[in-house]
């Protein structure tokens, strides 16, 4: 059950509709480097829209007052989040993908976005990334011991920007004696159920320096992460990418971008949710903010979204 669950969290995406809640909000095909007004170089710093996979672009604004980790998910804490709405109504590509994998026929898009939506809120300061995901769901479920198999929030970063980060730590990790163990801090999940209760994949990741917290709202959960910025590596230390890989560390700057993306499960009917075997009274579904529908696997981190850090405004 967990290898199946592990796929589902990871498997094929069909799409949903995001509409981020922007001042300035534009159209991209490809992932472009432009000079922001302060000079420097990444990616534009406004939100973007496509349906090509791993083209998502939202924004980080810096901030001097973070918000309190909880589970209380209070507005003016996310002042200067860029607020970006995901939901699963259009269900075939990017942005808000839905899996469509045949092994899996019981796992559908939501009914309606009243069934499962979500809107995200990132920001950061010189020590943290901060996520909040408020979710919408008139069924919360969580009766699994496993995070996925409940209703859940998964936030995925991608230090370097680069694939097989993923694979290396499987690959490299601290249980394969024929390789040396790596300390990776490119590429990785973090899961929290509508409870609490929290994953990390692969899980022979290094120690990630996070924290989560889940509560329940009147239309929903939400679920709020702090990521320490020295767990998130732009350096690419892997030999999967390169016969020569780069060494070191450099944590994320102003002006940098970052890859992600952000998921929440939908388990309506309890149990095995998406993964069972027979269908349920209700839709029991997986929207991601960006990916592929046919093809979709969680640790292809190619599919996955950016993150601009914006500029401090001084």
């Amino acid at each position: 059950m967990l290898i199946l669950g592990a796929l589902a969290t990871s498997s094929l995406l069909a799409q949903g509709t995001v509409q981020q809640q922007s001042s300035s909000s534009s159209t991209t095909s490809e992932r472009e480097d432009v000079t922001s007004p302060d000079g420097r170089t990444g990616i534009l710093g406004g939100t973007h829209e496509t349906t090509i996979p791993g083209k998502q672009v939202m924004v980080a604004n810096y901030t001097n007052h973070p918000p309190t980790i909880d589970g209380v998910f209070r507005p003016f804490e996310w002042i200067r989040a860029i607020p970006v709405h995901v939901d699963g109504t259009t269900p075939g590509t990017a942005p808000g993908v839905v899996p469509n994998i045949p092994w899996l026929p019981n796992l559908r898009p939501p009914d309606s976005p009243e069934d499962s939506s979500f809107t995200i809120y990132t920001l950061y300061d010189d020590n943290y990334l901060y996520v909040a995901v408020n979710v919408t769901d008139d069924i919360v479920i969580t009766d699994s011991d496993l995070p996925f198999l409940d209703d859940d929030v998964e936030v995925m970063i991608d230090g370097d920007r680069e694939p097989g980060d993923w694979a290396m730590a499987n690959t490299c990790g601290p249980s394969n004696p024929n390789c040396t163990p790596v300390g990776n801090y490119e590429g990785y999940k973090l899961t929290t159920s509508a409870r609490g209760a929290q994953l990390v994949d692969p899980p022979n990741h290094p120690n990630i320096v996070w924290d989560s917290k889940a509560g329940l709202t009147s239309t929903g959960f939400v679920v709020e992460y702090r990521i320490s910025l020295d767990s998130i590596n732009t350096v690419d230390t892997s030999w999967w990418s390169y016969y020569f890989p780069q060494s070191g560390f450099r944590r994320p700057q102003p002006g940098d971008t970052i890859g992600f993306n952000v998921a929440v499960g939908d388990d309506d009917n309890g149990g095995d949710s998406y993964v069972r075997s027979e269908p349920g009274p209700h839709s029991d579904s997986y929207t991601a903010w960006d990916g592929r529908s046919v093809g979709w696997f969680v640790a292809a981190e190619q599919d996955w979204g950016n993150l601009y850090f914006s500029p401090h405004r001084r």
